[in-house]
């Protein structure tokens, strides 16, 4: 009798809190809808539009700006078009048509095809030492705008987790200052490395290796220095689907870049094309001027050079050694711990802002987007702070540049952009070294201090990790 009562008790509670969670339930389901979530096509509606907006503030500087770059891709793309596959015999720039002499061609041939097939477009384009014509400042920025919104694509499409943090994320590239200086104002093809660096960490991060590495080649034929973040990623590949497997990617890789190398090997140039694609560096030297320098280590000793005659010109023989040393361990660490794709890639690059003693403003753009993609993948939100702060540092430096300055470098000149720039405070003029000083040391100690704790503080545990794909 005893242990019926005490039953009917149980029953009774259970009941009442059953009670209670159903009424919780609906409380929220209630306030659910109250706050309706967004469609999938809201968000992509959503999406369209900065993407149309992006792809409208790029196009509309397109046409009226050129860096100093613009007019010597002109040329390098006429002496290709009248030589042919010979090109690199030409590619130290000394041939009266380079408006600047001896600013040579030192990058692979994917870029060089670009720059022949945009010729190809305008082919009446005029080109002189004070003029630019407005149709081939677009046909050579376009590539370079298209491979910029793809990369806005491809960050929607990747990043997990609801539409709002997609749409986020995209968003935050879309709308990025320094993409939109380099691809449409300074014309500056780092974005077609990007993408296609970025789409082969994705492909890698789905299964899809061959395809992958494959994608890679092609980024590393465009731009040379995205070989770090290559071979961060084979080091990765290497743990999670073995050595047998990687070398067979390796070998995909290796292919790329023979098929766009032979052609122009069969013309004899050897060592040009190899001075161009193997050793395009200058020798260390002081970064001048300051305003372009974007290593901390590198503008910091021009910095105590040119302000108190200090001779630091022999600390610049180190970068090299101290970038080799850095680059193997991290290699090692890749291999060894369980850090995924995108941080290796992302860290393997950013070994190159922090080592190498020469960066330019366009080198960022490359690292950006990875950064945005792995801020999105972490669990961890010191991670994810730290990444989207050095993805969206960079963005300073357009206000404490004279940006307007591209707008009537060379003619046709527009006043119009010129005023609308003033007015968003993009014409500083009057920013001492100091300042551009400062920024590349904060950015090197960032990027330094990201990389370290990548290795030791955020690897993903392996129970998280994505199951290894047998072949």
């Amino acid at each position: 009798m005893a242990r019926n009562k005490r039953w009917k008790f149980l029953t009774f509670f259970t009941r009442r809190k059953s009670n209670r969670e159903d009424v919780l339930s609906n409380a929220l389901t209630t306030n659910r809808t109250k706050f309706p979530r967004l469609s999938k096509g809201v968000y992509l509606g959503i999406f369209g539009g900065i993407l149309g907006a992006a792809a409208y503030l790029r196009f509309w500087a397109a046409p009226l700006s050129a860096g100093v770059d613009v007019p010597q891709f002109w040329a390098f793309a006429k002496v290709f078009h009248t030589y042919g596959l010979d090109f690199y015999r030409y590619a130290d720039a000394t041939l009266d048509i380079f408006p600047v002499k001896g600013w040579g061609f030192v990058y692979p041939p994917i870029w060089l095809l670009i720059l022949g097939l945009a010729l190809a477009v305008v082919p009446g384009s005029t080109i002189t030492e004070t003029f630019v014509s407005n149709g081939w400042r677009l046909a050579m920025k376009t590539p370079i705008i298209c491979a910029d919104l793809a990369i806005g694509c491809l960050l929607y499409w990747a990043v997990p987790g609801p539409k709002w943090k997609k749409l986020l994320f995209a968003g935050l590239w879309l709308l990025h200052p320094t993409a939109w200086y380099n691809s449409a104002v300074f014309g500056q093809f780092d974005a077609i490395a990007a993408v296609l660096l970025l789409a082969a960490v994705i492909l890698l991060e789905r299964g899809s290796d061959k395809t992958a590495f494959l994608i890679a080649g092609l980024a590393v034929m465009t731009k040379q220095h995205v070989l770090l973040p290559v071979a961060m990623m084979i080091a990765v590949s290497a743990r999670r689907l073995g050595w047998r497997r990687t070398l067979i990617d390796c070998a995909l890789l290796a292919g790329v870049a023979v098929v766009f190398s032979i052609p122009f090997l069969a013309t004899g140039n050897f060592l040009e094309y190899g001075r161009s694609i193997v050793f395009p560096g200058q020798a260390p030297d002081y970064q001048t001027p300051l305003m372009y320098a974007f290593n901390g280590g590198g503008s910091l000793l021009t910095y105590l050079n040119q302000a108190y005659g200090w001779n630091t010109i022999g600390y610049f023989n180190l970068f090299a050694p101290v970038l080799i040393i850095a680059f193997i361990a991290a290699l090692y660490l890749s291999y060894r711990t369980t850090i995924t794709y995108s941080q290796a890639a992302l860290a393997g690059f950013l070994i190159f802002i922090i080592f190498f003693y020469r960066i330019n403003y366009q080198y960022l753009v490359i690292y950006i987007p990875l950064a945005l993609l792995a801020a999105s993948q972490t669990r961890y939100k010191i991670e994810r702070t730290g990444a989207i702060i050095i993805a969206m540092l960079p963005a300073v430096w357009l206000w404490l540049f004279n940006v307007s300055f591209w707008f009537y470098y060379l003619a046709p000149q527009a006043s119009e952009a010129v005023k609308l720039l003033d007015r968003l405070g993009m014409s500083r003029m009057d920013v001492p070294d100091y300042g551009y000083v400062t920024l590349s040391v904060v950015l090197t100690c960032l990027c330094l201090v990201y990389t370290i704790l990548v290795f030791t503080r955020w690897r993903k545990p392996a129970g998280l990790m994505p199951p290894v794909i047998k072949p």
